[in-house]
């Protein structure tokens, strides 16, 4: 695929959430749930959020996408991921896990690792730190915001060898500076890479676009599995992943520019750019949001 192909397909994977309306359940965090619901929402999806680890199955087994935010843990919730996880696994519904602040403490990357473990298909989504705390099991006591550069690509590229040798479908999506979209395409046996240049720096810094990210990606996957009836391949994730974070950035890299046309000026205080964000995201520019990409995308096959 030439890079107006790939363009194109990251576009019409982004729109069918309006087409197909998919049930996304999501495990969320209890700090960002409602601006997660709002984003899986604006862009066209159904968003449901149930904890409770008795009804995971159930739950769970009626959606078409599974996003799960590992932020603000505790054994219940753990729980009640673990289920949801196996189910998904089970029925190869994708899954996005965003292992929120997975380097701040023992007890977290630990629970991540072992979430990560059961055999479910989908996408690893995090920043540089959560990301290399899964890799590695390296631990950045810094929150659950990324401090640093963290590299990994050699065990990102075992990471994905053993994925395919389990015949798990996987994608990491790094987020950070750069954005990087990770996968083996399994015909050709070779790692790509797409990746997101940012030239513009967003005007406010919000609490939870990271979680918002994963919950958009979660919509995303969940509105082609719909569509396609059947578990997604890997450039398909990846293709569908790099559209959410690219959705995201471009609606918070623009929120009152004519390219998102969310109505609010640029600069605008807090709590008017978190409403331009969500406003961004449910008023699509199709053609803009192309152009963006065509200018600001890297790809690497």
């Amino acid at each position: 695929m030439n890079k107006e192909q790939i363009v194109e397909k990251m576009v019409s994977g982004l729109m069918a959430v309006q087409r197909k309306r998919p049930l996304v359940h999501m495990i969320p965090n209890y700090v960002t749930a409602a601006l997660c619901a709002d984003g899986i929402s604006a862009i066209g999806g159904r968003p449901l959020m149930a904890q409770a680890a008795e009804e995971m199955e159930e739950i769970t087994g009626s959606a078409c996408g599974l996003a799960v935010n590992l932020g603000q843990p505790s054994n219940e919730k753990y729980a009640a991921c673990e289920r949801a996880l196996v189910t998904a696994g089970k029925k190869g519904i994708p899954v996005v896990l965003d292992p929120v602040g997975a380097g701040a403490s023992g007890y977290r990357r630990e629970a991540a690792a072992r979430l990560f473990s059961i055999p479910w298909s989908g996408v690893l989504k995090g920043n540089s730190s959560e990301i290399h705390t899964v890799l590695t099991g390296s631990l950045a006591h810094t929150g659950v915001d990324s401090v640093g550069n963290f590299f990994h690509e050699a065990e990102a590229e075992k990471l994905l060898l053993q994925m395919e040798s389990q015949n798990r479908s996987m994608v990491i999506a790094e987020t950070g500076p750069v954005d990087k979209i990770l996968w083996r395409d399994r015909d050709g046996g070779k790692r790509k890479a797409l990746l997101l240049h940012h030239e513009t720096e967003r005007p406010v810094v919000l609490v939870g676009t990271g979680c918002l990210t994963g919950a958009v990606m979660g919509a995303i996957l969940a509105a082609a599995w719909k569509e396609k009836g059947q578990p997604l391949e890997e450039t398909e994730t990846a293709l569908l992943a790099a559209a959410a974070v690219s959705a995201v950035s471009f609606c918070g890299e623009y929120p009152g520019d004519v390219r998102s046309a969310a109505g609010c000026e640029y600069g605008c205080g807090y709590g008017t750019y978190k409403t331009a964000l969500l406003d961004a995201l449910s008023r699509f520019q199709e053609e803009k949001y192309g152009a963006y990409l065509m200018e600001n995308l890297e790809i690497q096959l």
